[in-house]
């Protein structure tokens, strides 16, 4: 009579559970919105990350420039006087910003124009020649043109440059600072960059080309074969990364898939996808395209979840010897136990 008594509880227990099946999916979004369209793709970009390699095209055009030129390192200038021709001298702008001039010894003219060149060594020689005439000759000027020449010239494509995305997000360009790449789309690297530049050369602008992609990345989880992340080296809809991951498992649901993705202010925001219809009847309206760092997510079907319940709390909370013959999972006859398994699997 005990024996009759554990098993009804055990069912009366079971059967409350398949009743709660008849809620909500595990995802915790009600079916009722379920889009029999998709929603509309938002306006996306790519943003770069770690391993991603671009390719730097150079664009200079020489042409007249009104605005007026500051003295830079490497310059090079001829220092004449009119009435002391002995001492006219052809200069560098060394690194420290200096130049030596004769019989006055060092001094700074970085970022000076050539006319305040002028007048500051008329004030400085002053004292020793009488209303002294100097004239300032510019023979090599705006060297960085030069440099950055020189440290692209081993690009085969020409005036190019490849540079990668380092693990901690920064990238590298020829004569700049290292500048933070991670979460930045191509245009916005790229506006930065010619910025940048401007404050080094005149007249330089750049293009970026993205060569290779290694954070175009999508998750999927859930009642698939392989769960991981996959690269997309293309355009990828969801049934087409199910595929990848080794297709939906028996024990999915795949009429509400849920797809997490983010919007223009990166907040997530989710839909719910119905595969079914996708894959038994053709219906591709709701297999949309994913977009990067997208989580894809495949539910347990309602069986599949009453399973684990059976698995977890009664198959492993009540000792088999209380349920004796009469275990669902047996098979009575005669009286005699000739089959003998764990509770329902």
């Amino acid at each position: 009579m005990i024996q009759y008594i554990k098993i009804i509880a055990s069912l009366l227990l079971l059967s409350l559970f398949c009743m709660s099946c008849t809620g909500q999916p595990e995802v915790g979004i009600s079916e009722d919105v379920i889009y029999e369209r998709p929603m509309p793709m938002i306006e996306y970009e790519y943003e770069l990350g770690p391993g991603d390699v671009v390719e730097i095209v150079y664009h200079y055009t020489p042409k007249p420039d009104t605005s007026e030129y500051y003295l830079a390192v490497g310059d090079v200038l001829k220092v004449e006087f009119a009435y002391h021709k002995d001492i006219n001298t052809r200069l560098t702008v060394r690194p420290d910003g200096n130049v030596a001039m004769p019989r006055i010894g060092d001094v700074h003219i970085l970022g000076l124009t050539p006319k305040q060149l002028q007048k500051k060594l008329i004030k400085i020689y002053a004292p020793d020649f009488k209303d002294p005439v100097i004239t300032i000759t510019m023979i090599q000027y705006n060297r960085a043109i030069d440099h950055l020449k020189k440290a692209i010239t081993t690009a085969p494509r020409g005036q190019s440059k490849l540079t990668t995305v380092r693990p901690d997000g920064y990238i590298t360009f020829p004569m700049l600072p290292d500048i933070m790449a991670k979460g930045k789309t191509m245009p916005e690297l790229g506006e930065l960059a010619t910025r940048e530049y401007a404050k080094l050369i005149d007249n330089l602008t750049i293009s970026l080309i993205l060569k290779v992609m290694k954070a175009n990345l999508v998750y999927i989880m859930g009642q698939v074969e392989k769960p991981d992340y996959y690269l997309m080296e293309g355009p990828h809809t969801v049934s087409q990364i199910l595929s990848r991951a080794g297709g939906a498992l028996d024990t999915a649901k795949l009429n509400t898939v849920l797809v997490i993705s983010r919007d223009k202010e990166r907040r997530p925001w989710g839909r719910l996808l119905d595969l079914e219809k996708v894959l038994s009847e053709g219906n591709i309206s709701e297999d949309i395209v994913l977009q990067q760092y997208d989580v894809v997510f495949v539910p347990k079907s309602k069986i599949a979840r009453m399973n684990l319940f059976v698995e977890q709390y009664i198959n492993r909370m009540i000792p088999s010897n209380l349920l004796g013959p009469y275990d669902l999972g047996g098979r009575l006859i005669d009286g005699s136990v000739i089959e003998h398994k764990p509770l329902i699997r």
